[in-house]
């Protein structure tokens, strides 16, 4: 569930040897890191020379130039205080005797995607010529950082990804001490040759932070060879981490709301029009995020090899499970671009014409639920770095006899309704405007704090003509992610 964006989002990073990581930082660098003041922050590559293959002149470029943070942790927290108030960035530095917050200006930010236009990557021939070029927007989370020194701290506390929902409330960006993120991926059509790739902060960046010029480039050496469709490298996104052995839960129904969530909902974006296979189609997006007191744990059983499991509500406080009751059921789907079991309680989408009248509701019926979106880590309880981020493996095989599928406070789950058919089929219905109601929890059965915020609206104004139908979305709140 990934937003479209310029440029490619890194997923991971291979081969990279930490003793050249290590060699690059352990000279004058580390004499001139701020302990008190904050952190040194500068670009390191891995190598000096690299190869990557172009494919039909296409390169998908990944230099392996890191951003680093040394001396101490790089920590921004992004909020807005309301859907009608802007969205604000500050630098967090933690001292020893407290926290310093620098407020930032809001123009670095590209929304809760990350800091807009951070650097800029340059590509020049043999000659010194710039063949291509582009701006470089930098996600501190990544999926994949890596340690930087060997005094560093053990792992990284930050979020693993940034926010894909833009309705985000609250996010922590942040590149632990002494650790990096190779941020800087770009597509170019490169003829084979040999290149030399430089990555340079953007000045107002090397003004927030203090970084010197030294530190604030980077370069490499790459050839481009011609290879083949079978070349390419193929990326594997490391195996989630195993899921805790629960104790022993008692039945209950009546947990106490300390232990429980609230799952809220986020008005649809990314909306647009399709037409596939003689039907025209309503896509869109949406996500369910889980606040309040405690995660959402739901747990499927198999009995006497039924093709449906029967699914409990876990409740956590304190780190152990105190309870747990009966809530709906799981379902294996079978269908492209799921493969695993589905909570089949979990949502609903409904299209909703003149009155609130139902038009279409949404073929989606099932859910694995995961954590693809950060939305509010600022919340007291969330936490900032799940077990797992995306679907991995968590969501079970057709031969499970358990599934758990678990989300934490401060995250949601974001699907896109282009997958599988999902989406709305308006090819009979008449222009006009209607209503994308999303909603959690519709039957009930997950118990919450508050159900007050389980349901939104978002107005779409269907237009055009059978096989080239339009829609116009109006901002909600004057945020305007359709335009």
């Amino acid at each position: 569930m990934k937003r479209p964006r310029r440029g490619i989002r890194r997923t991971s990073v291979l081969g990279v040897a930490s003793a050249v990581m290590a060699a690059a930082l352990a000279g004058p660098a580390l004499a001139g890191t701020q302990a008190t003041k904050g952190p040194t922050v500068k670009l390191v590559a891995a190598q000096k020379d690299i190869t990557v293959q172009s494919l039909g002149g296409a390169v998908i470029l990944d230099p392996g130039i890191y951003v680093v943070s040394l001396g101490s942790a790089l920590q921004l927290d992004v909020q807005r205080a309301s859907y009608t108030e802007p969205i604000t960035v500050a630098q967090v530095i933690h001292l020893p005797g407290g926290s310093l917050t620098t407020p930032w200006p809001a123009s670095v930010l590209d929304g809760f995607y990350g800091l807009r236009d951070f650097a800029h990557l340059t590509v020049a021939n043999a000659t010194g010529k710039v063949v291509a070029s582009s701006p470089e927007e930098l996600c501190p989370n990544s999926d994949s950082p890596q340690r930087a020194v060997p005094n560093s701290v053990q792992t990284s506390p930050f979020p693993q990804a940034c926010a894909l929902d833009p309705f985000a409330k609250g996010l922590v960006m942040g590149i632990a001490k002494g650790w990096g993120v190779d941020s800087f991926v770009s597509l170019f059509h490169l003829a084979p040759a040999t290149y030399k790739v430089t990555a340079t902060v953007a000045p107002q960046f090397m003004r927030l932070l203090d970084i010197t010029p030294a530190n604030a480039t980077a370069s490499v050496n790459v050839t481009v060879t011609k290879g083949s469709a079978g070349g390419a490298a193929r990326r594997i996104r490391p195996q989630a981490a195993a899921l805790p052995e629960l104790p022993a839960a008692p039945v209950t129904t009546r947990p106490p709301e300390s232990a429980l969530p609230d799952l809220v909902t986020l008005p649809a974006w990314g909306i647009d029009t399709a037409h596939l296979a003689g039907r025209d189609l309503l896509d869109f997006s949406a996500t369910v995020w889980v606040g309040g007191n405690g995660p959402l744990d739901v747990q499927g059983f198999r009995v006497n090899s039924s093709p449906v499991m029967t699914a409990y509500q876990y409740f956590w406080q304190n780190g152990q499970v105190i309870g747990r009751a009966r809530a709906g059921t799981m379902g294996f789907d079978s269908q492209p671009g799921h493969n695993h079991w589905h909570f089949e309680q979990f949502a609903a989408y409904t299209l909703l014409g003149q009155g609130g009248k139902v038009a279409v509701h949404s073929q989606k019926t099932g859910f694995c639920i995961s954590p693809t979106d950060p939305v509010d880590l600022l919340l007291p309880d969330a936490v900032w770095q799940p077990s797992f981020v995306g679907f991995a493996n968590q969501c079970g095989s057709p031969t499970a006899l358990w599934v758990q599928e678990m989300m934490p406070v401060g995250w949601g789950d974001t699907y896109m309704q282009s997958l599988a058919g999902q989406a709305f089929d308006i090819t009979r219905l008449p222009n006009g405007t209607y209503d994308i109601e999303v909603a959690a929890n519709p039957e009930h059965v997950l118990y919450e704090t508050n159900t007050r915020d389980n349901v939104s609206l978002r107005e779409v104004i269907l237009g055009g003509t059978p096989g080239h139908r339009t829609v116009k979305v109006p901002a909600w709140h004057g945020i305007d992610p359709e335009s």
